[in-house]
C-alpha cells in the first residue's frame, strides 16, 4: 500500500498541471485548476484567471448598458464535461463616460468540470477553449485567446493546488440568498422602485451605498439609482428601466450590495434578489 501510495505521489508530481498564459491585449487570461488532479466521476473547480493591465476591465454576466460578457467554448475529450461561469460580485466599472459592471485587476471566473466515471488513473486529459471578451477602458477591444490545460488523472481526489485559495476567495464574495430583507418591487412607466424592509428574524446589515446590480439588464446601468432611507432601516431604491432590457419582465433580480461592488465598513455582503414586479 505504501508503494502504491509513494508510486501516486511520484505521478503527480511529475504529471502536474499545466497550462501557458495567453496575452491579448491589455488582459493575460489561462485556465487554472483547484485541485492537482481529478478522479473518475469526480467534479472539481477550475476557473479562468483574467489579469488585466491598469485602468482596463472586462465584463460581468449582465455588463449594463455596454459591454460583453466574458464566455468559454469548449472542446473536451468524450465524456468530460464543464459547467456554467459561477460570477463573483461584480464591481462598477467605466467605459468612457458609462456606467457598467465587469472587474479589475484580476479575477477568477471559475465553473464546475467533471471527469466521466471511465476515466483512466495514470492518464492526462487536455482542456481546450476558446474564450472571448470584451476589454475597455476608454476605448473597447473584442478579444479572442484560445487557452488550454492538462490535468492528470487520479485513482482517488487529489490534494488542493496553488490555485485553490484564490479560487476560493472569489468563490466568496458570490451572493447569498435572502434572508434579511423583506422585498417588494413596483413598475411605474420607465421606473421601477425596489423597497426593503428589515427582516424581523435576522440581524441586518445594509451597505453604507446601497446599489442594485441587475443580472438581466431590465436596469440602466448608467443611470444613477435614487436612494431613501427611513430611520427603522426601510431602504428604497428608484430605477431607471433600460431600453435593452428584457420585454414584460415578471421580476426584479440581481444582487443588492454596495454601490462600488466592494466591501465597505457596514459588513453587508452581497444578497441575491428575485422579487415579483407588479404595476405597469
Amino acid at each position: 500500500m505504501k508503494l502504491i501510495s509513494i508510486f501516486a505521489l511520484l505521478f503527480l508530481c511529475a504529471a502536474s498541471v499545466s497550462g501557458e498564459p495567453v496575452r491579448e491585449g491589455a488582459v493575460v487570461a489561462e485556465l487554472v485548476p483547484a485541485k492537482k488532479a481529478i478522479a473518475p466521476g469526480e467534479t472539481i473547480l477550475i476557473a479562468l484567471r483574467m489579469k488585466h493591465d491598469s485602468g482596463w476591465h472586462t465584463y460581468w454576466k449582465s455588463p449594463g448598458i455596454v459591454g460583453v460578457a466574458t464566455d468559454l467554448d469548449w472542446k473536451l475529450p468524450k465524456g468530460f464535461k464543464a459547467g456554467k461561469i459561477q460570477w463573483p460580485q461584480p464591481e462598477r466599472v467605466k467605459m468612457g463616460p458609462y456606467d457598467a459592471y465587469g472587474y479589475h485587476g484580476e479575477v477568477f471566473l471559475s465553473l464546475p468540470f467533471t471527469a466521466p466515471a471511465d476515466a483512466q488513473p495514470g492518464t492526462q486529459v487536455k482542456l481546450k477553449a476558446r474564450a472571448s471578451w470584451m476589454c475597455c477602458s476608454k476605448t473597447c477591444h473584442p478579444a479572442f485567446a484560445d487557452v488550454s490545460m492538462t490535468l492528470p488523472v487520479s485513482k482517488k481526489p487529489a490534494p488542493p493546488s496553488r490555485w485553490h485559495k484564490p479560487i476560493a476567495q472569489a468563490r466568496s464574495s458570490f451572493p447569498v440568498a435572502n434572508t434579511h430583507w423583506d422585498s417588494k418591487a413596483i413598475r411605474r412607466g420607465k421606473m421601477a422602485i425596489l423597497t426593503l424592509t428589515p427582516g424581523k428574524n435576522a440581524p441586518v446589515k445594509a451597505p453604507l451605498e446601497p446599489y442594485f446590480f441587475s443580472d438581466n439588464g431590465l436596469i440602466d446601468s448608467d443611470v444613477e439609482q435614487v436612494i431613501n432611507k427611513t430611520e427603522n432601516g426601510v431602504i428604497s431604491l428608484r430605477m431607471e428601466i433600460s431600453e435593452f432590457g428584457p420585454d414584460n419582465p415578471t421580476h426584479l433580480t440581481g444582487i443588492f450590495y454596495t454601490k462600488s461592488g466592494l466591501a465597505d465598513q457596514s459588513g453587508a455582503i452581497p444578497i441575491h434578489l428575485k422579487v415579483p414586479l407588479s404595476g405597469s
